[in-house]
């Protein structure tokens, strides 16, 4: 029996389904060991809970500042305005990680007691107990596993879909970018340069080559200061063209589950377009399903089995 993606008048779309759920075993031990440290740990008197939110908010402006700051670095900006901006964001993230501090460390008694109160929960905020980090864990895991599961049953679209007219791909930080059958110059795995000089193929990712002048008019231009580092690892420089990798680390697929659809398609349109007659249904890859394996049982079991244990002896 031939693959359904054989049909080149289907779509076929690639998404992170699966890469997602396959991390679900890993969260739901990550609410185990948050269930068993929240329960066990000392909470010298500490609402856990509470301070575990305040920690997170707090980690979450960090990260935000520190990713915006990496994103002003690679803008191509003026060195002073660079500096000047990077100056008011560490302003702007610092006065609000004080805020929340102020907020939580404040008291809700008299006057008389605000000095004292005050200090109090400041201790609790700079030196919290462990059954906090209990709490986070649970955030975390439960966090991990709702959105996991809500993408399941709600798709968002796809990273990347092949249909008959070309490839378009759906990053949110190259949104738009569509490259048709006619502009394809060659499908195969990535070639990158050796060590020694000789070209090296890597059997690991998939690519689609372009040429340079489509690239410059139509790629490069969506290749803004919003690109996460290591972008450049997508596009590789092959002689007087450039590829485009299909494949990345955040989607379960394996390197020919793109190129035999690709090279598919772009044999059958690449010297004539689509016509709407030729379009057929849809090809998932990367979608998370039950396969009824024994190490897929033994994944999702025996954590559930750690949290009926926690929850017994606790």
């Amino acid at each position: 029996m031939s693959e359904p993606s054989a049909d080149v008048s289907a779509t076929v779309e690639y998404t992170m389904d699966k890469w997602r759920m396959d991390r679900v075993p890993w969260a739901i031990w990550a609410c185990v060991a948050g269930l068993a440290v929240a329960l066990h740990a000392e909470s010298r008197g500490q609402n856990g809970a509470v301070l575990a939110l305040v920690y997170l908010a707090l980690l979450a402006l960090a990260f935000a500042g520190y990713a915006l700051t990496s994103l002003i670095g690679r803008s191509g900006l003026p060195l002073l305005l660079e500096l000047f901006i990077g100056l008011l964001v560490l302003i702007i993230v610092s006065a609000l990680i004080g805020g929340i501090s102020l907020m939580v460390s404040g008291s809700t008694g008299g006057a008389s007691y605000v000095g004292t109160m005050r200090s109090h929960y400041w201790t609790h905020l700079v030196n919290p107990s462990l059954n906090v980090f209990g709490w986070m864990l649970l955030y975390l895991g439960f966090g991990w596993i709702a959105f996991s599961a809500y993408r399941h049953f709600y798709a968002d679209r796809a990273v990347v879909s092949m249909s008959a007219t070309g490839i378009h791909f759906h990053r949110p930080w190259l949104k738009g970018l569509f490259i048709p059958w006619q502009e394809v110059r060659g499908v195969g795995h990535l070639v990158v340069p050796g060590i020694s000089g000789v070209p090296y193929v890597s059997p690991y990712a998939a690519a689609v080559t372009v040429g340079q002048d489509f690239y410059e008019q139509h790629i490069a231009p969506k290749l803004g200061f919003l690109a996460p580092p290591g972008f450049e690892a997508m596009f590789q420089p092959k002689g007087e063209m450039m590829q485009v990798v299909l494949s990345s680390a955040d989607m379960a697929v394996k390197p020919e589950d793109f190129l035999g659809p690709a090279e598919a398609r772009w044999r059958a349109f690449r010297d004539q377009p689509a016509s709407p007659s030729q379009r057929g249904g849809t090809v998932f890859y990367g979608r998370w399903s039950i396969d009824g394996s024994r190490w897929q049982a033994v994944q999702f079991l025996a954590p559930l089995v750690g949290l009926v244990v926690v929850m017994l002896y606790r």
